[in-house]
């Protein structure tokens, strides 16, 4: 029956076969999710028990996430929030390991993960929320002392602040998605043609705070964001239309920032 759903379903600590197929285990937990977003009541949840590491989103650098089974991204792939993680410690008996009817090894710390449907309510805790970053190159007036008063360049001190460009940005992306600019720069870049130009570059964050972030949604607002930014500054042309990163996980934003700000291009 097509109209059946339901308030919980649970699946736990699901392994393809054999050992460390990071591969797979992805393709199962997608097809999971898919099926099981289907089929979920608009108030139910699903509950994945993993063991320690495989959700990957607590992970603190990249190369964590990538060796992870990104669980929370292939759940906003189909509509679905990560909206908590928590311990977890089964009272059942573990069985099956690698076909052989004995328990397996859970690692120390297996965390049982809920995902649900975003209905309003749902606030995600930042350290587990989903992101994509792209850069915004804005080109900085050559007079430095300009005042604003010109209805297509900002002044110096809007440029530097970053607020008025955040502020547009929250403007066009969808309700429950956070926008964040935790680093911004001036650079003086040299261009093909051998000239000098002044830009300042803001990292442009998208986060899942109660609406779940896909690259392709994430791509589509930033080109949003560039088009409405550049109704009141101009953008650097060489930079416009670049693809948003690929998702990632809150707490592996802050070594990026770390590097990005280091003035290295």
């Amino acid at each position: 029956d097509n109209a059946t759903t339901f308030d919980r379903i649970q699946f736990n600590f699901p392994h393809w076969r054999g050992k460390a197929n990071n591969r797979y285990n992805r393709q199962l937990i997608n097809e999971f999710l898919r099926s099981a977003a289907t089929v979920l009541s608009p108030r139910g949840e699903i509950h994945m028990a993993l063991c320690d590491g495989q959700g990957g989103c607590s992970s603190t650098t990249l190369q964590e996430w990538k060796g992870s089974w990104q669980a929370s991204m292939f759940a906003a792939e189909h509509g679905l929030l990560l909206a908590s993680v928590s311990p977890y410690e089964p009272q059942y008996n573990l069985s099956s390991h690698r076909g052989v009817d004995r328990p397996f090894n859970l690692g120390k710390k297996p965390k049982m993960h809920v995902f649900a449907k975003p209905n309003g309510h749902i606030h995600v805790p930042r350290d587990i929320q989903l992101c994509c970053r792209h850069e915004l190159h804005i080109v900085v007036p050559e007079d430095e002392d300009d005042d604003g008063s010109s209805d297509t360049i900002c002044s110096m001190d809007q440029i530097l602040a970053g607020d008025a460009v955040e502020m547009i940005i929250q403007g066009i992306v969808p309700k429950g998605v956070r926008v964040e600019v935790p680093a911004r720069q001036i650079l003086e870049i040299r261009e093909a043609e051998g000239s000098l130009q002044k830009v300042a570059v803001f990292l442009i964050v998208y986060c899942s705070e109660r609406y779940p972030v896909t690259r392709s949604q994430a791509d589509s607002w930033r080109e949003l964001a560039e088009v409405e930014v550049e109704k009141f500054v101009p953008l650097r042309e060489n930079r416009r239309g670049r693809t948003v990163s690929h998702p990632f996980p809150y707490p592996s934003l802050h070594p990026e920032i770390k590097y990005r700000t280091t003035g290295e291009r």
